[in-house]
This record gives C-alpha cells, sequence and structure tokens, in this order.
C-alpha cells in the first residue's frame, strides 16, 4: 500500500515516519517543509499543484495528513498563515484525495470541543473556544465535504489530545517547554486550572497505525456511523494532568526541587483554553488499541536528554 504522510519532520510525524517506515507493507513518502531533510520530501503542502505533483509521484493509496499549526497562541498572532495551513491546505489535501481514489485520515484535536461538558464522544456537540479548535472543525468538516457521503466515506478523522514526546528543543511541546521553568528555577506561577490527557507520540502513531490496519483489511469500523458523518476516533492520554501537575512530575523524574513554583488556579493567558476535554476512546480501543506509555514514566526520558551537562 502507498502511504504519504504529511507533517513528517514534526513531533508526530517524526515518531510516525519511525513507525511507519519499518512495515514491510507500505511503501511510505513522508512530506515536510521547512525541516524538509532527506528521507523526507520537501513540499509546500499549502500549494494546490504542489500536493498535485506529490499524489503524481507518490500516488497514495491512503493519506495521514498531520501536517498543521497546533500551537494555539501562534494562530491567534498569525491567523492568517495558519488558517492557509489549517484550513486551505487540508481542503486541497481532501480534494486530491477524492480525484485520485485515495483514503484520507484527518488528525484533529480535542479543542473542538468547549471543555463544559466531559466525556466527549465522536458525535457529541461540536463548540471550539479559540481559533485554532475553530479551523480544526472547519477542516474536518473540508474532509467530510470531499471524501464523506454514502455508507463507505474515503476518509476518517482522529482527534487527538496535547502531545509530547521526544523533541529537538524544549519549546516544540507545550509539555516539554515546562521544563524550561525547571531550568530557570525562579519563583514562579504554573497554571492548575484545566486538565489535560497528554498522550504520548508513540502511543498516537500505534493507533494510527490500526486505523491503516482497518483500511487495509476492510473493516466495518471505517464504515459511515451515521448519514452525513465520517468515522471518528478519539484518543486521550490515561489520566488529566494540570499544567503545574506535568511540571511536578518532570522535577520528580529528574529529582529536582520544584518548590519555586506554585499552583495557580486561574484560567491562562492568551487564547482561550477549554477547561476539560477528556475524550470517550471506545471507538480507536475497539480497533485493538491501548495505550501503552505512562506519562510519569515516560516525562522524564523525554526531557533528561535536555538537562545533560
Amino acid at each position: 500500500m502507498n502511504l504519504l504522510l504529511t507533517g513528517a519532520s514534526g513531533l508526530l510525524g517524526r515518531a510516525l515516519y519511525a513507525k511507519l517506515s519499518s512495515r514491510n507493507d507500505l511503501a511510505l513518502t513522508a512530506v515536510a517543509y521547512s525541516r524538509a531533510t532527506p528521507p523526507y520530501v520537501k513540499a509546500d503542502i499549502r500549494d494546490p499543484d504542489a500536493i498535485e505533483r506529490l499524489f503524481a509521484a507518490a500516488k497514495p493509496d491512503f493519506v495521514v495528513h498531520a501536517a498543521a499549526e497546533r500551537r494555539p497562541d501562534v494562530v491567534d498572532k498569525d491567523p492568517a498563515q495558519a488558517r492557509a495551513l489549517n484550513v486551505a491546505a487540508t481542503g486541497a489535501m481532501a480534494a486530491a484525495c477524492a480525484r485520485h481514489g485515495a483514503f484520507l485520515l484527518y488528525i484533529s484535536t480535542d479543542y473542538v470541543f468547549d471543555g463544559t461538558n466531559p466525556p466527549y464522544h465522536p458525535d457529541s456537540p461540536v463548540h471550539p473556544i479559540n481559533e485554532y479548535g475553530i479551523m480544526k472543525l472547519e477542516g474536518e468538516r473540508c474532509v467530510a465535504a470531499a471524501l464523506g457521503g454514502g455508507a463507505a466515506p474515503r476518509a476518517a478523522i482522529l482527534r487527538i489530545p496535547i502531545l509530547y514526546g521526544p523533541v529537538e528543543r524544549l519549546e516544540e511541546s507545550s509539555v516539554s517547554e515546562l521544563a524550561l521553568l525547571l531550568k530557570r528555577r525562579e519563583p514562579c506561577a504554573v497554571e492548575h486550572w484545566a486538565s489535560r490527557y497528554p498522550a504520548h507520540v508513540d502511543d498516537i502513531s500505534a493507533a494510527i497505525g490500526k486505523i491503516i490496519d482497518a483500511f487495509a483489511s476492510g473493516s466495518p469500523a471505517l464504515a459511515a456511523p451515521a448519514e452525513g458523518r465520517l468515522p471518528t476516533f478519539q484518543l486521550s492520554g490515561p489520566r488529566p494532568y494540570t499544567k503545574y501537575e506535568m511540571l511536578m512530575s518532570m522535577a520528580r523524574a529528574l529529582g529536582m526541587d520544584a518548590s519555586f513554583a506554585r499552583p495557580n488556579a486561574a484560567p491562562p493567558a492568551g487564547a482561550p483554553r477549554p477547561k476539560d476535554c477528556r475524550m470517550d476512546t471506545a471507538a480507536i480501543e475497539s480497533l485493538g488499541y491501548k495505550p501503552a506509555v505512562d506519562f510519569d514514566e515516560a516525562i522524564g526520558r523525554v526531557i533528561a536528554p535536555h538537562f545533560a551537562s
């Protein structure tokens, strides 16, 4: 099966590339842009002509569309640029899949929900409260418009939470970025308001592998759950953490004193965040997925290389 992966140089994309490139049943084309070095193919997917060239060369049967601007505050600072990637490029990718007969897995977010009434199921009402969530929901709708309809849609959605994993820089993830506070060791208040469900990129990659397998086997799990809807899978980390609790976990993992930090029970500044977007994960678990990575055990391995002297 020919598979096309976008966003291959990102935090999730790198883990996905490592997992998928090891499979002998897949011919993988991995696409990046700003950090496109071999083995990644450089392409600006904001350009529909570049997408068409990719499809002509890779002839994908299955596309994992992971490229996105995921940082809500960055989205707010430059919404036009974020919209070009999160919405327009998604629409162009979905249209290309429709023309070429490829199946599209669109990576979305728990931020399509407002965080006031968890747990959220795939068919729960959506109500994003920041521009990032709004754009990702528009992306879902672009995919549905191009590839939905009928009992056998040519697309699926995977909504994921805040993610973490091996980072090139601590600033690369809003989770690992908290470790900078351990480096500075200056008195500070750390948000202790919103519950997040961090998922390791290896777990998310495993879930995506299960969806690819379901496609390859013709699983009924990829049938339309209802008229006009795409099959939608949701993945959350198994336990909730506030950012303050994540920081405390990091300190324990490294054996460091974090008494300089105090919990702040007020909502964070910047783009509005939902308070609790816990998602029901029954659909992805029905494919045989189980989370394998524990945050408290893994976070030390993620940040420790950045504390090496």
